[in-house]
């Protein structure tokens, strides 16, 4: 018996530290954890898990921070239509899969050539549904958003490592400016 009690997740952990050891390159790694999160979005005991955490803007859950593979596991829960920043998340990969809800992701391509420090310009690439089941795969520096399409959502989040210790670029998509952020606050939930 694993160390928590959703067995789900601890069949999740065991899978993550078996698909880790098998040292891949780094895109085929993350791609490869996809279906691995997919197979735990639908576990009926996370989802009902699930209800009774507290929604809460500018806050992530800690569910697992790997001490072999440093990679993070954390769960977003979000506010009703909820309307996030545009936002990359630095040098790190983040596999999202909406595991309750509906969310609807945006994929932004930077237009203007860096140059000009605080400033970037954004244009919307992609802009998909994503209902509980869907799995985004977020490769570093990528600016992206998620926003809430449903009176409360959550997200298991799958990172290379724990928040907070590395800057992530946030965009103004109105006025073209951007900041450095160290991200959510990062609260540890038993499950």
């Amino acid at each position: 018996m694993g160390q928590y009690s959703i067995p789900a997740f601890n069949e999740f952990i065991d899978e993550m530290h078996e698909h880790f050891a098998k040292g891949l390159p780094e895109v085929e790694q993350w791609e490869g954890v996809r279906p691995l999160l997919r197979k735990l979005i639908s576990d009926d005991a996370l989802l009902e898990a699930s209800k009774g955490w507290e929604r809460k803007k500018g806050r992530e859950y800690i569910l697992h921070h790997d001490p072999e593979y440093d990679f993070f596991v954390g769960a977003l829960v979000r506010e009703p239509k909820h309307t996030a920043m545009a936002h990359d998340h630095g040098p790190t990969w983040t596999i999202y899969g909406v595991l309750d809800g509906q969310e609807v992701t945006h994929v932004y391509e930077r237009t203007d050539d860096g140059s000009k420090e605080g400033y970037a310009e954004l244009e919307l690439k992609v802009r998909s549904d994503a209902p509980a089941g869907t799995v985004d795969i977020v490769p570093p520096h990528i600016p992206h958003a998620e926003n809430g399409n449903s009176p409360r959502s959550v997200a298991i989040t799958v990172r290379t490592t724990k928040p907070g210790s590395y800057d992530q670029v946030m965009f103004n998509l109105e006025t073209g400016k951007t900041g450095t952020s160290r991200g959510l606050v990062l609260v540890p939930l038993a499950i």
